[in-house]
């Protein structure tokens, strides 16, 4: 089972997720299969919710300078690793295929 990718977004209002309580401004990781609703009930906007096609971007569709930058943002050693397919096998290797967030 594959585990989607969150988006990072900032709320407009105090709001409680995943049993948090988050003030308005706060960012908070949400789910893409979330941000209808939490449009609909005021929680977010429309216009701060990233391209869903772009956060959902298999690793195998992205770019070296993706990889590399996707890589920075986990945490991920690249060690000599500058060819596409050995920054993907890099981080594959890692425990992350799906591209997904813990």
């Amino acid at each position: 089972m594959t585990e989607e990718k969150r988006i990072e977004i900032s709320l407009l209002v105090a709001a409680k997720y995943n049993r948090k309580f988050y003030m308005p401004g706060e960012k908070v990781l949400i789910l893409p299969s979330e941000v209808e609703s939490l449009i609909k009930d005021g929680v977010i906007r429309q216009e701060d919710v990233p391209e869903i096609d772009e956060v959902d971007k298999p690793l195998e569709k992205m770019k070296v300078d993706e990889l590399k930058a996707y890589a920075f943002e986990h945490a991920i050693d690249l060690g000599d690793a500058s060819k596409k397919e050995e920054v993907l096998a890099a981080i594959l290797k890692a425990g992350d295929p799906n591209g997904g967030v813990s």
